[in-house]
C-alpha cells in the first residue's frame, strides 16, 4: 500500500513556520490537498487538476484491476481514491466533477502515450 502522507501537496499544505504540522483528524490527505490549493488560488484550477492528475496516475501504478479497461479504472478511481468535491470556507460545496471529467477525457484521448509512459517505467513485464 502506498503511503499518503508522501503524496504531492501534502508538504505544501502543511508547511508553516519552517516545520511540517501532522493534524490528527478524520480528513484524508486528499481532501486536505483539495481545501489547500482551492484556496490558493480560487479563480484558477491549475492546482485542483494537477492534485487529480498526479493521483489518477499514481492509481494506475497501484491499482490491481486490468489498467488497459480504461472505463474500470476511472471506476475504482472515482469508488476508492478520490473525493468530488469540498466544502468553502462558507461551508458551500465546491464541486471538482467537471475537472475530473476534463482529465478523464484528457487520458483517453490520449491512452496511447499514456499506456506507452506507463509501459516504459511500469509495465515493462507486459
Amino acid at each position: 500500500m502506498v503511503n499518503r502522507a508522501l503524496d504531492y501537496g501534502f508538504n505544501w499544505a502543511y508547511y508553516k513556520q519552517d516545520q511540517i504540522e501532522f493534524e490528527i483528524n478524520n480528513e484524508s490527505i486528499i481532501f486536505r490537498q483539495l481545501k489547500y490549493f482551492y484556496e490558493k488560488n480560487k479563480n484558477k484550477k491549475g492546482y485542483i487538476k494537477a492534485l487529480y492528475l498526479h493521483h489518477i496516475l499514481d492509481f494506475f501504478k497501484e491499482t490491481h484491476v486490468n489498467i488497459y479497461d480504461i472505463n474500470l479504472v476511472f471506476e475504482k478511481f472515482l469508488q476508492n481514491k478520490v473525493i468530488l468535491e469540498i466544502p468553502d470556507a462558507e461551508g458551500k460545496k465546491i464541486s471538482f466533477q467537471e475537472d475530473l471529467q476534463e482529465i478523464f477525457k484528457l487520458l483517453k484521448d490520449n491512452k496511447k502515450e499514456l499506456y506507452e509512459d506507463l509501459k516504459g517505467e511500469y509495465l515493462a513485464d507486459l
